[in-house]
């Protein structure tokens, strides 16, 4: 999955290094990171070629996290596009090579992402600043501290028997896939679970199990995977149906010998569809 890139250790730890000109330099703009093109594909800017390309003030770098000799630094500064250097979308960063450095960008954007959204104090309104003994923000006005956000979201595959159930989103996401959702405040990951399923094919699901986690930066969460098994009071005999149409376009049952094979290796979501395909899970 993204986040398996042994031997290298991500280093998140708030521990401030300075900055050197091999480090890698995040710059987001409107939710897209500043990338620069090479002879042998898209990469994440270093501080040497950002200085070489750039007039713009550099003297205020943010240590986000390190890895393989290497810091990443949120620089919050305003760069336009020019040649080989350009806007992306983070998804590009699936398929950045080497792995260790996609998942380390990947995770660096997401810290970025939370300090450039915390500006100002949500209690107060007054401006932020770094906390100096852990990855904080602080409010020297009132005492609030701010840390960085992980929201929590399941991801369930619903069994039956020998089959599987797959969906396709309505919008943005052609691909087979899981039921998903992002847990409420004031619900357990089991209420979740339950939740979603119920609103998006109206299936009540029991024998819920733990499968495996995995960080998404690209959603800011974590992802918890699970297997559950549909309720013996839902007799569903169709083949394909949907409740929720503003959620899915379909949902479809499997048998597991019949389970499409996708080519996408990266994601919790088809790390669990080729478990259960392949009779790891029963």
């Amino acid at each position: 999955m993204f986040q398996n890139i042994q031997p290298y250790i991500l280093d998140t730890q708030y521990i401030p290094k300075p900055l050197q000109a091999t480090d890698y330099m995040i710059i987001l703009n409107g939710g897209k990171i500043l990338m620069t093109t090479k002879t042998d594909g898209m990469q994440t800017p270093t501080f040497s070629e950002l200085r070489s390309n750039y007039s713009a003030d550099f003297s205020q770098p943010n240590y986000l996290l390190s890895i393989e000799g290497h810091s990443f630094f949120l620089l919050d500064v305003k760069l336009n596009e020019k040649v080989d250097f350009s806007y992306q979308s983070l998804n590009v960063l699936r398929n950045l090579v080497p792995k260790w450095l996609a998942f380390a960008t990947a995770t660096a954007a997401h810290l970025a992402n939370w300090y450039l959204q915390n500006h100002f104090c949500g209690r107060c309104g007054r401006p932020l600043v770094k906390g100096t003994k852990e990855r904080n923000l602080i409010c020297p006005a009132c005492g609030a501290e701010i840390y960085p956000r992980i929201s929590p979201a399941i991801i369930v595959g619903v069994k039956r028997a020998n089959q599987l159930l797959l969906t396709k989103y309505a919008a943005g996401y052609d691909r087979y896939a899981l039921i998903a959702g992002f847990v409420e405040i004031g619900e357990t990951l089991e209420d979740t679970i339950r939740r979603e399923v119920f609103e998006e094919t109206g299936l009540e699901v029991n024998h819920i199990h733990y499968y495996q986690s995995q960080p998404w930066a690209f959603s800011q969460s974590i992802l918890m995977g699970f297997f559950a098994d549909v309720s013996a009071a839902d007799t569903y005999t169709t083949e394909e149906y949907h409740s929720d149409e503003a959620e899915l376009s379909v949902a479809k049952w499997f048998d597991r010998d019949k389970i499409p094979i996708d080519d996408t290796t990266l994601s919790l979501t088809w790390d669990m569809i080729g478990a259960f395909r392949n009779g790891e899970i029963k």
